[in-house]
């Protein structure tokens, strides 16, 4: 009798400790899984946000893009006619009355797209520099800044023009904007036109029209 006891004991013994292994197996299991599932669940949300991030950065240099071409155009037209730029205010214009009013006309889109188009870009610094362009032009044509040096202003406006260019032209080709500097004063004495202190190889390249 005492055998079938030890041998009863031993058994009941066993599967009482298979029994805790086993329920021990799961909850390992379960913490394992539920583990799983919480790191899978997290890495999905951490790819869902780097994915909505990367979309909403390519929709804004998209954006920023197509402005900055935009407003290019506009410059375009105002590069044009920007000889008569000193005769927009003249009563009597050095050049044609027809000449002067495109460039008034000119001036005031790009004027427009300071107040429409460049909110699209997200660089500060290209909307201040088209700021300043603005300013500068409206300095010459309405305010007579620099006006006893002519020649002077248009290419000092020429020059900053272009600079506006190639930092829109960087916007669109996703480079490096032209490094900053300050714009002429219309009103130094000197006759030396202004430029950038960093100009590019094909700034005075004649099939650049520069």
């Amino acid at each position: 009798m005492s055998n079938w006891a030890e041998w009863a004991g031993q058994t009941v013994s066993a599967l009482v400790g298979t029994l805790a292994g086993g329920i021990i197996s799961v909850r390992v299991a379960r913490w394992q899984t539920s583990k799983a599932i919480t790191a899978q669940v997290e890495l999905a949300a951490e790819q869902q946000g780097a994915a909505i991030m990367l979309a909403r950065q390519q929709r804004e240099r998209q954006q920023s893009a197509e402005a900055a071409q935009k407003l290019l155009e506009r410059l375009a037209d105002l590069a044009a006619w920007l000889p008569s730029l000193p005769d927009v205010s003249a009563s009597v214009p050095r050049l044609s009355v027809s000449a002067r009013e495109h460039c008034a006309s000119a001036l005031s889109v790009v004027r427009r797209g300071m107040q429409t188009d460049l909110f699209s870009i997200q660089d500060a610094a290209v909307r201040d520099r088209y700021r300043t362009l603005v300013g500068l032009a409206y300095d010459v044509a309405w305010r007579g800044v620099g006006q006893g040096r002519p020649e002077r202003q248009i290419r000092d406006v020429w020059g900053y023009l272009r600079y506006v260019q190639l930092t829109l032209e960087a916007v669109i080709d996703e480079s490096d904007v032209p490094r900053h500097a300050a714009p002429p004063a219309l009103d130094r004495e000197n006759d030396e036109a202004w430029v950038p202190p960093q100009v590019p190889w094909h700034w005075r390249d004649p099939a650049d029209d520069s």
